[in-house]
């Protein structure tokens, strides 16, 4: 079963402001807030254009939307565990990301927490083992957070 449009339009448009957001935050250890409304704009303009025309249900976006939300408040509280691991760029960016993969079910948006972590912290430890970084250095999550996404996407299978 295909997607409907809507689903395949945000996708679209949210795949290069995320290779933006992972570019500069790489590079800067920052996703600017500018970047990340465009992101959310991007993918809730089609979703909510989807949902007034019919071709995606109200309570499959209402369900992305609390997939989402509960992303945001656990990438939150996460950060208020330790000062200076995620800042509130990842967090803005986690609720972006979960909605999109909520959108595949809740099962899509735990993985992709999951695999951030995974991917993340497997890049942490390389880092560390070739001595590119020490304990105390940050590593950007945003990059792992959106190949994550992008990773449980594509496993999700577009026409599921």
């Amino acid at each position: 079963m295909t997607q409907p449009v809507a689903i395949v339009a945000a996708g679209v448009l949210l795949l290069p402001v995320c290779g933006i957001l992972a570019v500069v935050d790489a590079r800067s250890h920052r996703l600017p807030d500018r970047l990340v409304a465009l992101a959310y704009a991007v993918l809730l303009v089609p979703l909510v254009a989807g949902v007034l025309a019919g071709n995606v249900t109200g309570s499959r976006l209402g369900w992305a939307l609390a997939a989402g939300a509960v992303t945001m408040v656990g990438y939150f509280l996460l950060g208020l565990l330790r000062v200076g691991g995620l800042g509130l760029g990842d967090v803005k960016l986690s609720g972006a990301l979960g909605t999109w993969l909520g959108l595949f079910g809740w099962e899509a948006a735990v993985a992709g927490v999951v695999l951030t972590f995974v991917l993340g912290g497997l890049w942490a430890l390389t880092l560390l083992v070739s001595r590119r970084a020490g304990l105390r250095d940050h590593v950007a999550l945003g990059p792992w957070m959106i190949l994550a996404a992008a990773l449980v996407t594509a496993g999700a299978g577009l026409g599921s």
